[in-house]
């Protein structure tokens, strides 16, 4: 129970709950006072958080006492903590499968430098104070400030064989492919020692930048000599490689891998087929290992930062579910958690959270990503024939549609949308208001969508003149300008700027169609995409990010028919990234997850080309 808020849990009362049985009888079972408990205090409390979205690192101290035993620890009182509801599991239990690193890639001396200052970052100063944590002066230790002094000698001194003896060294370790789950390490301890396991999703200059992406990924372990240590790590992490350092003393590894946690293997029904090629089927691998880390008792956006689950990202994966086990129930529990809560603290009447179960205590959400719900819905309705689940949806829609009609101008048009409006990872983001027009098309579909779900006939009239508004306002020469802002004399003005993936807006919300914007159409299609960069005839149109907008353009292409064009744009798009982690990324470039749950919606368009059987 980490007490805290984070995108990853609620922050809720923490329990222990149980229950033996043996022959289909319950022999035992928590409650009442037949229960002890102890403070494990050789895990360190006061330590950093692992990220602004998730709770904290892991430090452990074993020199004071036996790993596994209670001998020496403090009893602690308990109450018992009734539960008037339990939600019935629907997703299937994990396998928990050991995967062992493939080699050692790298090693080399490991020289810890005491005294070394080290630069006091941003997210050490707002914990605790602009969001839940530990203050810098209230931490025990800082463990990014350990690492840091630790000066690393990459020489290529790799152990021969699957042992490593360390000491005041390191060794890097490489997994088959980015991989999700708990870090296992089997150790004999020499002498005391401090062990520091550091990891990343890929190496940056051939080293692993355990910071890459606003994580801390550091796990540090103080261990005691003449003992035998089975390690495995309290939480999961996502990662590639990692960097086993002893420092003080020498340690045996023996072992070093992980333990995955991750949608059940078992569950998959829809293999590659053999005619597809090498390239297409590790395509394939990379998209079905993405899914599989993402995909647990909700759909989370990235299994390392954040471990969310978002809305719009689950849009993309919740085809992916049913197209690989047939079945759609991750998806029920993910939709259902919105509908449990009457209503959201920190956020306005009506307005959903942008990920859910998560804290939002600075009020921030985005209003795009609560309409993809409703979108969702109708999906998940020609999914599954669930109406009920529908129906049931229904005030929870209706009440997000009065939040967005307070921002109605007289157009009908949305205008100066609240917090963070977002429709792409691009320079899209940098043209939301004061009009933005993408997110006016999504507000259609959103209209049309609610109008059909509900029999809403007035709806349905609403969705077709704001699709009338939207085309006639913003159109520059054949293209769907972003936004308009308004001047000094209270006029709005389209700001004059493209971007490609407003086009992909326009086509997917139906505003443009291929019939009635057919010059625009073929544009999109021969002109744009991964090879873009070569065609300098449309510098002024700002590129698509991954997400959404090369995902917007591919369902484009699927609905144009053009097979040979879609499967050239999936192995442009994403061969390179499954060549490099095994997994498929947020964004183009690897500066951010890569390992995304959406980005496993090419085995969509791979079905679609007849790939996947």
């Amino acid at each position: 129970g980490y007490h805290c808020d984070s995108y990853y849990f609620a922050n809720g009362h923490a329990f222990f709950c149980a229950e033996f049985v043996s022959r289909g009888e319950v022999f035992g079972a928590t409650g009442g006072d037949a229960w002890k408990a102890y403070l494990y205090d050789r895990k360190i409390k006061k330590v950093q958080r692992y990220s602004f979205q998730r709770p904290f690192v892991e430090v452990y101290d074993f020199t004071a006492g036996d790993p596994y035993s209670s001998k020496g620890l403090d009893e602690v009182a308990t109450e018992v903590y009734p539960i008037s509801n339990f939600i019935k599991r629907e997703v299937s239990i994990p396998a928990f499968p050991e995967e062992k690193a493939l080699r050692f890639v790298d090693g080399g001396d490991a020289v810890y430098q005491p005294d070394k200052e080290c630069e006091v970052r941003k997210a050490l100063l707002e914990a605790g104070v602009k969001y839940t944590g530990y203050k810098k002066d209230e931490l025990d230790i800082i463990s990014e400030h350990e690492v840091e002094k630790t000066e690393l000698s990459y020489d290529k001194k790799i152990p021969e064989g699957d042992t490593a003896v360390l000491c005041n060294g390191f060794v890097t370790a490489e997994m088959g492919t980015n991989v999700t789950g708990f870090i296992k390490l089997c150790v004999n301890c020499k002498q005391n020692a401090t062990l520091t396991v550091t990891f990343d999703e890929m190496l940056l200059d051939g080293k692993v930048d355990f910071r890459r992406m606003g994580c801390k990924n550091v796990v540090i372990y103080h261990l005691k000599a003449g003992e035998h240590y089975l390690l495995q790590t309290a939480e999961p992490y996502t990662f590639k490689y990692m960097n086993i350092i002893a420092r003080d003393g020498e340690v045996e590894v023996s072992w070093a891998g992980v333990v995955r946690l991750d949608f059940n293997q078992s569950e998959i029904v829809r293999r590659i087929s053999p005619k597809a090629d090498e390239q297409l089927t590790r395509i394939y691998d990379a998209a079905v290992q993405s899914f599989r880390q993402n995909t647990l008792d909700i759909y989370m956006d990235c299994p390392s930062r954040e471990r969310a689950g978002w809305l719009c990202d689950s849009f993309f994966t919740s085809r992916v579910e049913r197209l690989l086990t047939g079945k759609s129930t991750v998806e029920h529990s993910f939709l259902e958690n919105f509908l449990m809560e009457d209503n959201f603290e920190y956020l306005p009447e009506g307005m959903l959270p942008m990920c859910y179960p998560s804290d939002h205590p600075n009020g921030n959400f985005i209003p795009n990503w609560a309409m993809w719900y409703a979108i969702e819905l109708r999906e998940y309705l020609a999914r599954t024939g669930d109406r009920g689940f529908v129906d049931e949806a229904k005030e929870k829609m209706y009440r997000l549609l009065g939040y967005f009609r307070k921002f109605e101008n007289g157009d009908g048009l949305l205008e100066k949308l609240e917090k963070w409006v977002f429709v792409e990872w691009s320079r899209c983001n940098k043209l939301v208001q004061d009009i933005n027009y993408p997110t006016n098309m999504l507000y259609c579909m959103f209209k049309e969508v609610l109008a059909e779900l509900y029999g809403d006939a007035g709806l349905a009239r609403e969705a077709e003149v704001l699709k009338k508004v939207i085309r006639e306002q913003c159109r520059i020469g054949i293209f769907f300008g972003d936004n308009a802002v308004y001047g000094e004399d209270g006029v709005a003005r389209l700001s004059g700027e493209i971007t490609e993936t407003a086009q992909y807006y326009a086509f997917f919300t139906g505003v443009a169609t291929p019939e009635g914007d057919r010059e625009l159409w073929d544009t999109m299609i021969n002109d744009f995409g991964p090879e873009r960069a070569e065609n300098n005839k449309w510098e002024h149109i700002h590129p698509s990010n991954a997400f959404i907008g090369n995902y917007l353009r591919c369902e484009m292409i699927k609905q144009s028919g053009l097979k040979e064009k879609l499967e050239s744009d999936i192995r442009g798009y994403f061969d390179y990234m499954a060549l490099q982690t095994g997994t498929l990324w947020e964004i183009v470039t690897s500066t951010a997850s890569c390992n995304h749950g959406f980005a496993s919606h090419v085995l969509v368009w791979l079905d679609y080309l007849g790939y996947i059987e």
